[in-house]
């Protein structure tokens, strides 16, 4: 069985009106699953959705078998951890008050941190590499440095599957590499299942085990790196021309763009134009 899986789900935010449309699905335990598409179709709304912050006008999202709509947030939240864009919190909050916080899904309202509030806090920091930094404050942190807190918070609820929208968003290649192996790490050595919306085609194909490209709010195709990005993919979803090698590193493919397909048209057309 899947761990999470949408079934022939529609989604959008105004009634007869949709962004994703008849949506399947499968998430495998231990698998690293990125969503890829253009601005505009759909990929930050499925992770919505898998995350039950947006129900589906049609369809249904499955936890373990189990309808997502049916359970419970704190349920839910001690199964799956989602990491938005633009994450906020006070600048002033150290990095453990942060992390500490991933613990409140598995606290009773009355009770405050315990020991194995604080084991799963140090294993979580010390997994993210920010033991040095846990008195720091948010503020005096790198861009790689606060990502890799929020990662941490996600940790400390001890999911089963981890929803990354963008996690290497306005982040230097130095920090973006950075980020990326460890949600690799993580995955390797704890078996989490992980879906999450990548813009770089080039690291969506090193770093996961399976790409759903999506195009006008449906997807397109779906399948190992090696069968996804193809010509013929990217020129219909991201309209773009452009050479496919191989990385001689990882052996997966890499992605070199050319030029947009719509501005060769364009340059055709206005060529083909008395002046």
């Amino acid at each position: 069985m899947p761990v999470l899986s949408a079934d022939h789900v529609s989604l959008g935010y105004r009634r007869g009106v949709s962004v994703v449309r008849d949506l399947v699905l499968d998430v495998a335990q231990g698998e690293i699953v990125t969503l890829v598409g253009p601005n505009g179709s759909g990929k930050s709304t499925i992770l919505r959705a898998l995350a039950r912050l947006l129900r589906p006008q049609d369809g249904a999202v499955y936890l373990n078998g189990q309808a997502l709509h049916r359970m419970a947030m704190r349920q839910i939240a001690r199964q799956v951890a989602i990491l938005p864009q633009n994450p906020a919190a006070p600048d002033d909050l150290t990095v453990n008050d942060l992390v500490t916080r991933g613990r409140f899904a598995r606290q009773p309202w009355w009770r405050a941190s315990d020991r194995q509030d604080r084991a799963v806090v140090a294993w979580a920091l010390d997994a993210t590499e920010l033991v040095t930094l846990r008195d720091r404050r948010l503020a005096t942190l790198s861009g790689g440095e606060r990502q890799r807190a929020w990662i941490a918070l996600a940790l400390a609820q001890e999911p089963r599957m981890l929803l990354l929208d963008e996690p290497t968003t306005f982040l230097d290649i130095s920090h973006q590499l950075e980020v990326m192996t460890l949600l690799q790490t993580l995955n390797a050595e704890n078996a989490l299942s992980i879906v999450m919306v990548l813009h770089d085609l080039n690291q969506a194909a090193r770093f996961s085990h399976r790409l759903i490209a999506l195009c006008h709010g449906e997807v397109y195709t779906a399948g190992p790196p090696d069968e996804v990005l193809t010509g013929a993919m990217l020129r219909d979803v991201f309209e773009v021309e452009g050479i496919i090698g191989r990385d001689p590193y990882t052996n997966t493919p890499v992605f070199t763009p050319l030029q947009s397909v719509r501005s060769s048209s364009n340059g055709r057309n206005n060529g083909s134009q008395p002046g």
